[in-house]
């Protein structure tokens, strides 16, 4: 079996997510990404075309992509990153004529027309892979049959974590990955400012839309409770802070609707989980008992809830563990791989 694995991106999880792949699934496989690399552990190609932002953009990419399909005449083309293509409606998916298409999404968008790109998309694909049964749902519901999940796991090199009283005094709360705008870090700042129990807060990640300047003046009232390490996170500085947190904090926006990597790693890893009470987050530690919930972009509910999980770890009972065995990595490649067989199978 050969697969074309195609990103338009190689930041924050995306090369562990393709790493893995390459590893785990049999077959002469290779990757086609965007920027030379020496962090992929398998065969890569580099695509000259810019990307897929504008039209024009978007039109060069497919075109290179075709003529290395061409070339190397793959069984599978599998887009690691069905997001970044929704704005393009699915155009030129129909002219890969020689191979099947899998498509992954990493999150569902609302709106009427990003509904519409979707469909259009899978109109062309074997299948369409989500992370969540909630989205998958979802995805059903607007006419779409061909909707695989496969749960987003733990790629953390460590063994499943036992949950029980918080390793740290006062707990640690962790925000962990870019500080994007609709991962709300702005919201937990300002929560935090009301929250009389004792904390530490660790915000490690990539700075994006709230800086450093916009992080200290946020928290300036409990700046000495606070550490900062602003820079995008090697695989090792990951497991670090997930592995010293107590409490995985998801201060995220309604607009973001997906899985979340901080999120998973935190259950695989026996942590209490806070996040918001909307769509698949809230569903997932709902379902799997493994933390709390809290209104969504209310930063009273949020500083309510972060009370009360600072003085009450979550502990873990037969369904929170059963949900971390659902995180292994193995599980993750053995889905993926039964995608692949059934869809040149079909």
């Amino acid at each position: 079996m050969k697969i074309m694995y195609v990103d338009a991106s190689t930041d924050g999880h995306h090369l562990t997510y393709l790493n893995y792949l390459l590893q785990a699934v049999p077959g002469d496989s290779f990757a086609v990404l965007p920027q030379d690399t020496d962090k992929v552990k398998g065969r890569a190609r580099k695509i000259s075309a810019a990307g897929t932002r504008s039209f024009q953009e978007y039109g060069n990419w497919m075109k290179e992509l075709r003529g290395i399909a061409e070339e190397e005449r793959p069984d599978i083309i599998h887009f690691l990153d069905g997001d970044s293509m929704m704005r393009h409606f699915g155009r030129g998916l129909a002219r890969f004529k020689n191979a099947r298409i899998i498509i992954t999404f990493h999150h569902l968008f609302g709106g009427k027309a990003r509904e519409l790109s979707m469909r259009n998309m899978l109109k062309h694909a074997s299948a369409g892979v989500f992370h969540t049964e909630e989205i998958c749902e979802k995805v059903e519901g607007m006419g779409c049959r061909n909707v695989e999940c496969v749960p987003y796991p733990c790629f953390l090199d460590v063994p499943a974590g036992m949950s029980g009283a918080y390793g740290s005094e006062p707990p640690k709360l962790l925000a962990l990955g870019g500080t994007r705008y609709d991962k709300g870090l702005d919201i937990l700042l300002e929560a935090l400012q009301q929250v009389r129990e004792p904390f530490r807060l660790v915000i490690a990640g990539k700075p994006e839309d709230f800086d450093e300047a916009f992080i200290r003046q946020k928290a300036e009232r409990y700046q000495d409770r606070v550490e900062l390490c602003l820079h995008f996170l090697s695989d090792e500085e990951v497991k670090q802070f997930l592995q010293e947190a107590d409490i995985i904090v998801l201060p995220y926006r309604k607009l973001f609707d997906g899985a979340s990597g901080p999120m998973c790693e935190g259950i695989y890893l026996g942590k209490t989980i806070v996040g918001p009470e909307h769509g698949s987050l809230g569903q997932l530690i709902r379902s799997t008992h493994t933390g709390y919930t809290f209104e969504s972009e209310n930063v009273e509910k949020l500083a309510a809830c972060l009370e009360y999980a600072l003085s009450h770890p979550c502990l873990y009972d037969d369904t929170a563990y059963a949900a971390q065995q659902e995180l292994k990595p193995e599980l993750f490649a053995e889905r993926y791989l039964r995608i692949y067989q059934k869809a040149i199978k079909n």
